[in-house]
């Protein structure tokens, strides 16, 4: 199985974690299987939403690039992150 490291805002985490733990219970794993769920749901509307569209002629303006797109949404990754990110790369 595979690790993944998420932020959330401290709302979000307490909402998921009080959810989860009411639906698969107070037992270990319970974070995991409602994680899996939510990742699956939201894979499946993101795929099945690039079957609708249609493609867009002459060049896209979307880069493939995960650090481009990111930086094409600024507020998605806090700016102290961002400088640790960018000391990293360094």
């Amino acid at each position: 199985m595979a690790e993944l490291k998420v932020y959330l805002s401290k709302e979000l985490d307490k909402r998921f974690r009080m959810l989860a733990m009411s639906v698969y219970g107070y037992g270990r794993g319970s974070l995991s299987e409602a994680a899996v769920e939510a990742f699956t749901k939201w894979c499946e509307e993101h795929e099945a939403g690039k079957q609708d569209q249609q493609p867009e002629e002459g060049p896209s303006s979307s880069s493939s690039d995960p650090v481009t797109r990111a930086e094409e949404r600024p507020g998605i990754v806090s700016s102290a992150r961002r400088e640790n990110s960018d000391l990293a790369l360094k």
